[in-house]
């Protein structure tokens, strides 16, 4: 009996859901009828909205071929049209937009938006194009007077001509980097799931393409304003070139055993030569050159004078180019030489150089080829070791290094204009890892150089900051063969806010003519005013700590002398209290940490630990490449 009931009851269930399903679906598409009904006006204005975009769309594609084919009155003519076709497409859209169904349909109304953002992103790239095209026929007309199309080939008058058009560009360029970041704006505003969904795909292209090109102008805004400085115009530039080799780490980025002068005048190189340090420092050493250097360079290389190989001695490059620049000057006095006035000083590394060498090719010296994976090792290989095999005095074993320099600078300076970008692209990969950092001695272009990231400063911040920096000290090139890590704790305890930092060193090497054991002075950057509590792992008195407070970098500096013998492992921590202003912002739920990279520096793996009494540790494993920024929550 029950049965047959609940046979009878699953019957008039189906039979309910599907007169719901057949006289519901007839009532839907009543309604779409309804809808297609009402909004019939405003389809015209739908159609010609379209109509209009894909003729702007046909019309800014004849824009960009035309300007590539340098044809600027055709790309100025298909620019303008398009500009004027996306225009009546917008208008149109608005007109739609008005229609009064479409004004109580919510869904309708975010179609349309999205294509209000697509179409106006099309207006705003045509309006940029016709912002340039002026610009770009400027600078082409002048390249006429080069054979290759080539800056390096105009005559100097071009060059200062061509260089004053950039640099009265500059609003054009600021007013095409605006449009570009307005136009990515209304990308990212359209819906992935709506009327565009067939074509999100391509949007998603586009939108990282504009990303690259707002990066580009980004960088060539700045480069723009330190046009002056960079390229000597309109007046001569000249620059201290420092070589800072990384596997002989020091505090700035490396040992300083080359230098060179620099000089630039209207974008050209007029003179740049490079030198042994020693070809310095060794005359100076003869004479009344008597600067005390910093007490760990007085005891762990036994030398009682400062001379410019050790004058990067601090890790922020602004102090390290001041006193380089004051070395140097007072070295070259005391020779009997007049002291020099530097526009600035430029720090690189070998990577930075590597890097150079894979773009243009690799190079060929005294029948060594140099490429960006052996530019290094081989290098020093040269000028340590084989010269005495090809009877090269120790004098002149450097030499080679002009010789490289010189063929580098032609092949940069004849790159296609289409290798631009991954020039550019390599520069600031240079700036963001500090493989190459400058110093304007002009307030205004430091400021910009600021801006660009390029000047290599020790960064303020009322958060938590680390900063670990070695100085090899008399340990050949061994930072080429030793592995380290820095792991960073945080331990929310009733004494206060402790910190850890714990290096853990393996050197991968042997006793030879590049490496040896790992003599380290190394220094731990916190924020000023932090307690030392201890330290692991080494004697305190052998290790000859120091604790300082630097308030102009607004830092306490944890130093100590260390060594990791080849085929082992070494572990130091240093233990200290962080300032209470870092404990109540950790307790208010607000810790954040900056640790910056020390420049040439190679760091295996950075691990960020969080400990707090009220909840799990919060672990975060990610590698030093650059400077990084962590935030925890610690509520």
């Amino acid at each position: 009996m029950n049965k047959k009931i609940n046979m009878k009851l699953l019957q008039k269930i189906l039979k309910s859901i599907w007169f719901f399903l057949k006289y519901g679906i007839l009532i839907t598409i009543a309604g779409l009828i309804i809808i297609l009904i009402l909004i019939s006006s405003a389809y015209k204005d739908l159609k010609n909205a379209g109509t209009a975009a894909l003729s702007g769309k046909t019309e800014a594609t004849k824009a960009a071929y035309a300007a590539v084919e340098r044809d600027w009155a055709a790309s100025l003519n298909s620019a303008q049209k398009s500009s004027q076709s996306f225009s009546l497409s917008l208008e149109s859209l608005e007109k739609a937009r008005k229609n009064p169904t479409i004004k109580k349909l919510k869904l309708l109304n975010k179609q349309i938006n999205d294509l209000e953002y697509l179409v106006k992103t099309g207006e705003i790239i045509s309006r940029s194009i016709i912002n340039t095209i002026p610009i770009a026929e400027g600078l082409d007309n002048i390249l006429t007077a080069s054979p290759n199309r080539n800056f390096s080939d105009l005559p100097v008058e071009e060059k200062g001509i061509f260089l004053k058009l950039v640099y009265e560009s500059e609003p054009e360029l600021n007013g095409l980097k605006a449009n570009l970041n307005l136009a990515l704006l209304n990308l990212e505003k359209i819906n992935k799931i709506g009327i565009l969904w067939p074509v999100y795909k391509q949007i998603s292209d586009i939108k990282e393409e504009l990303r690259q090109a707002v990066f580009l102008m980004d960088k060539t805004a700045i480069l723009v304003k330190l046009l002056p400085a960079i390229a000597g115009y309109p007046e001569s530039s000249r620059f201290l070139l420092i070589m800072q080799n990384n596997d002989e780490l020091r505090p700035s980025g490396g040992f300083i055993g080359v230098y060179g002068i620099l000089e630039t005048k209207n974008g050209e190189i007029i003179s740049l030569k490079t030198d042994d340090s020693y070809h310095l420092d060794m005359p100076a050493s003869l004479n009344d050159w008597n600067m005390e250097p910093p007490a760990p360079i007085k005891e762990y290389l036994k030398v009682k004078k400062w001379y410019l190989r050790d004058a990067n001695w601090s890790p922020d490059w602004p102090t390290s180019a001041q006193k380089i620049e004051e070395i140097y000057n007072g070295e070259t006095i005391s020779i009997g030489q007049e002291a020099e006035n530097f526009t600035g000083l430029i720090a690189i590394t070998p990577d930075l150089i590597a890097d150079f060498i894979k773009l243009v090719g690799s190079i060929t010296v005294n029948g060594d080829t140099y490429d960006s994976e052996n530019f290094q090792p081989l290098l020093q290989y040269n000028v340590e070791v084989a010269y005495k095999e090809q009877d090269i005095s120790s004098w002149d074993r450097k030499n080679i290094i002009n010789e490289l320099v010189r063929e580098l600078k032609v092949r940069l300076f004849n790159l296609p204009t289409d290798h631009l970008g991954e020039l550019l692209k390599i520069i600031d990969k240079g700036i963001i890892a500090k493989d190459i950092q400058i110093y304007f001695k002009n307030g205004d272009w430091q400021n910009f150089n600021r801006e660009l990231g390029a000047s290599g400063e020790i960064r303020k911040t009322e958060n938590d900051y680390l900063m670990v920096v070695d100085a090899n000290l008399g340990a050949f090139k061994s930072d080429a063969v030793v592995k380290k890590k820095i792991s960073h704790t945080i331990s929310n305890g009733n004494d206060g806010l402790k910190a850890s930092a714990h290096l853990n060193y393996r050197h991968e090497g042997d006793f030879d003519w590049r490496t040896t054991r790992y003599r380290s002075y190394t220094r731990i950057y916190a924020p000023l005013g932090s307690k030392f509590i201890s330290l692991e792992g080494l004697d305190i008195n052998s290790a000859g700590l120091s604790i300082e407070d630097d308030k102009n970098l607004d830092k306490t500096i944890f130093g100590f002398f260390w060594t990791t013998e080849p085929g082992t492992i070494q572990n130091v921590t240093v233990n200290y209290l962080l300032p209470e202003r870092i404990k109540e912002k950790f307790s208010e739920g607000d810790y954040r940490l900056l640790v910056q990279r020390q420049s040439g520096s190679r760091i295996e793996g950075l691990q960020i630990i969080v400990n707090d009494l009220r909840k799990k540790p919060q672990i975060i494993d990610s590698n030093l490449d650059t400077d990084k920024f962590f935030e925890f929550s610690s509520k």
